[in-house]
């Protein structure tokens, strides 16, 4: 069910197609310096969001229950949208739109301009749906491809095991999934793949993340890896293991609610915590807890 398509691929490409038509008349209607000021906005958004995250912690830190660092990513987000939307405002004010060039040639070099620019910003918009369907699609793959909990854990003979009901995915993981092979389907998948500038490795561990994440075998294989043990052996992480109310979220995948749950919060802020975590070695424990040595 989840096999790529060829008529997905179709609309995907039809969907990029229209986005790049779009900036590129949008592009000639705003004009070459309207444009060139799109681009430092969303230059100087990027700059804002990456380094600019922490400065607003301390303000949105009282109105979001969430750990320190999603709450940078997020004030992050804001800040970026902020710069983005300043500047680009700022340039709608001060320039001219091409219609608005007195000249005809003026307008001809605009408009010109203005659409190859356009055509810069349709391409960047259509890789960045790109990186989110196959980064989802990744995760949603691996949910699909893991083996059914209950089976993999009965014992006896299949008649003999309790017959449970069947445990469909959700359509959207379906639909993540079907999406993200069709993209990569056939030659346009390889362009697909060659020009994105995310390294395929990421796409793997994403994969491995979602496999590890649907199989509790391989969860367990995960924490028994030496440097996972290390980290359950943690005051705080067995804290949090032997806490019913934690056990419970998790069990009922209340994930939102787990992430503002104050104990979560204050085990993830501590800095010792954080140093142990980043010594430890991610992708061979995900390699160990899949099998693969």
């Amino acid at each position: 069910m989840t096999a790529g398509s060829a008529l997905w691929q179709t609309i995907f490409v039809s969907f990029a197609l229209i986005l790049i038509a779009f900036e590129i008349v949008r592009g000639w209607r705003l004009g070459l310096v309207r444009q060139l000021v799109r681009l430092l906005a969303l230059a100087a958004a990027y700059g804002a969001g990456f380094f600019g995250g922490r400065l607003l912690l301390p303000l949105l830190r009282p109105f979001l229950r969430l750990p320190d660092f999603l709450i940078s990513i997020a004030a992050g987000a804001i800040l970026a949208l902020i710069v983005y939307v300043a500047i680009s405002t700022l340039g709608a004010i001060l320039f001219k739109r091409t219609g608005e060039q007195s000249a005809r040639v003026v307008r001809l070099v605009y408009g010109i301009c203005g659409a190859v620019l356009g055509i810069f910003f349709g391409l960047f918009s259509v890789w960045l749906v790109v990186v989110a369907i196959r980064s989802t699609g990744a995760i949603a793959s691996a949910e699909m491809r893991a083996p059914d909990p209950v089976e993999a854990r009965s014992p006896g003979p299949p008649a003999a095991r309790p017959r449970t009901l069947p445990n469909e995915p959700a359509s959207m993981i379906q639909s993540l999934a079907k999406l993200k092979n069709s993209i990569e389907l056939g030659p346009f998948g390889e362009t697909v793949k060659a020009v994105d500038v995310v390294p395929a490795e990421t796409y793997q561990i994403l994969g491995k993340v979602g496999t590890l994440a649907s199989n509790p075998r391989s969860a367990e294989r995960f924490l028994s890896f030496p440097g996972a043990r290390e980290l359950t052996e943690n005051p705080r992480i067995i804290a949090l293991r032997d806490d019913p109310e934690i056990f419970e979220l998790i069990q009922q995948q209340r994930y939102l609610e787990l992430l503002q749950n104050p104990k979560l919060i204050e085990a993830m802020n501590d800095p010792a915590l954080a140093a142990q975590v980043k010594r430890f070695e991610f992708q061979k424990a995900l390699d160990y807890a899949l099998g693969k040595r």
